[in-house]
C-alpha cells in the first residue's frame, strides 16, 4: 500500500521513487527532473452526488436506530419490572423486598408469625434469589423467636444467612440447632468461620459438649478461628483460655489484636464483669487498629492525602475504653462513639471510675506476644 505524506495524499509506490541515501542515483543538480507526486484524479459531479446521497441515508439509518433505541430501551426496562412484578412464582415477600416496600414486608411478617418460616425458606432456596434479597429474608426470621425459625437460621449459617443467622441464633438459641451447626464444623486446618465457633458456644447444650467440639480449634490454621475458639472456650470457663486471650489482646501486629478486640464490640457474651481485667491494660495500647482520617477536605471543597503526620486512627485503647464502658455502664461526661479517639484526659477519668469501681488498674498495656 501507498505511503502517505503530511498532507493525506498517497505517496508513490517504492517502485517509482529513488532509493533513499544511494549515491548512485542522478540528482536535480545532474539535470533530471523529481519523480512528480501522485495527484488524484478529480472526481465527476455524478460521483460527488452519488457520495453526497449515500452520506444522507446513512445519517437517516443512524438516526432511525439512534430514535429506536431510545423507545425501545424504556418499553423493554418497564418489561422486566413487570416480569418481576407478574411472576406468579415467587412469594409474596420476595416481591415487596424486590420493591422495597419495608413497611409493607414488616407489616406482613408480623401478621404471619411462625407461617412465614416456609415463605422465606422458598426464598433462600431459589437459585435464582440474589444474596442481597436472601441476607434481607434472614432478618425476618429475628422478628419470629421459634424454633422453626431457629432452625431455618442455623442452616442459613455460612450459607446465604450471613450475619442474621449468627445473631438471630444468639438473640434465640435453641438446642436443637447445635447438631446443625457442628456438621457444619470443618476440619481445625480447613474451617475459617469463626462466627460459627462463637455461636456454638453460646448454645444451651451441655458445656461439656461445646468445650469438646471447640477445643481442637485451638491449633486451627486460621487465626480468626483459633481466636474464636479461645473466646468460646473462656466464655465457658475452661483452664487456661483466660491467659490465651491475654496473649491474644497482647498480639504484635493489626489483624491479630483486632480479631479479639473486635469480638468484644460485635458480641454481648463478652461484654461483662468478667471479662474486664482482661481488657484494661488494652486502655495503655497506642496499636492502630482502623484508619479513620485517609483524606483531607480542603476549603474549597475538594479532598486530598493526608501526611503520615495527619492521619487519625483508632487505637487498640480507643476499642477498650468503647467497650469497656458499654459493659459497666460507666457515666462519662462525654459521648461513646464509634470511630471516635478518645483523649489522654477521657482515658484517665474512665482509669479512675474502674478504680472506684474496685478493678486493678495498670499503666502498662498487655506483654507484646505473637497471639495464640
Amino acid at each position: 500500500m501507498a505511503d502517505m505524506d503530511p498532507q493525506g495524499i498517497p505517496s508513490p509506490e517504492p517502485g517509482n521513487r529513488p532509493a533513499a541515501g544511494n549515491d548512485s542515483q542522478p540528482t536535480r543538480a545532474e539535470g533530471v527532473k523529481p519523480t512528480p507526486r501522485w495527484i488524484l484524479p478529480p472526481r465527476t459531479l455524478d460521483q460527488r452526488m452519488g457520495t453526497t446521497v449515500r452520506q444522507r441515508w446513512a445519517r437517516r439509518f443512524c438516526l432511525s436506530l439512534l430514535l429506536a433505541s431510545t423507545i425501545a430501551l424504556p418499553q423493554t426496562w418497564a418489561a422486566q419490572d413487570q416480569v418481576i412484578q407478574e411472576q406468579p412464582n415467587m412469594p409474596r415477600l420476595a416481591q415487596m423486598i424486590n420493591h422495597r416496600q419495608w413497611d409493607e414486608a414488616y407489616a406482613y411478617v408480623r401478621r404471619q408469625q411462625n407461617a412465614i418460616v416456609p415463605e422465606i425458606r422458598a426464598i433462600a432456596d431459589d437459585p435464582n434469589t440474589s444474596s442481597t434479597t436472601r441476607d434481607i429474608a434472614y432478618s425476618f426470621l429475628r422478628k419470629v423467636p421459634t424454633l422453626e425459625s431457629a432452625l431455618l437460621l442455623a442452616h442459613g449459617l455460612g450459607e446465604g444467612g450471613r450475619d442474621n443467622s449468627v445473631f438471630g441464633l444468639i438473640e434465640n438459641p435453641r438446642a436443637e440447632v447445635y447438631p446443625i451447626l457442628k456438621a457444619k464444623l470443618q476440619p481445625p486446618k480447613e474451617e475459617e468461620n469463626k462466627n460459627l465457633l462463637l455461636t456454638m458456644a453460646q448454645m444451651p447444650v451441655p458445656p461439656e459438649q461445646r468445650i469438646t467440639d471447640l477445643k481442637p480449634y485451638l491449633a486451627a490454621k486460621n487465626y480468626g478461628v483459633r481466636v474464636g475458639a479461645v473466646f468460646g472456650l473462656a466464655l465457658l470457663d475452661d483452664p487456661g483460655s483466660m491467659e490465651l486471650m491475654t496473649r491474644a489482646l497482647g498480639a504484635d501486629d493489626r489483624d491479630g489484636k483486632r480479631d479479639p478486640l473486635m469480638i468484644f464490640y460485635q458480641f454481648r457474651a463478652w461484654r461483662t464483669p468478667k471479662f474486664v481485667p482482661v481488657l484494661i491494660p488494652v486502655l495503655n495500647d497506642p496499636m492502630p487498629i482502623k484508619d479513620i482520617g485517609l483524606r483531607r477536605y480542603n476549603a474549597d471543597g475538594s479532598e486530598s492525602a493526608m501526611t503520615p503526620e495527619e492521619l487519625r486512627y483508632l487505637r487498640a485503647r480507643d476499642y477498650a475504653l468503647n467497650i469497656l464502658v458499654k459493659t459497666l455502664n460507666i457515666d462519662v461526661p462525654f459521648k461513646i462513639e464509634d470511630d471516635v479517639t478518645y483523649s489522654k484526659e477521657q482515658r484517665e477519668l474512665v482509669k479512675q471510675k474502674l478504680r472506684d469501681l474496685g478493678y486493678t488498674v495498670t499503666d502498662e498495656p498487655h506483654p507484646v506476644t505473637n497471639g495464640v
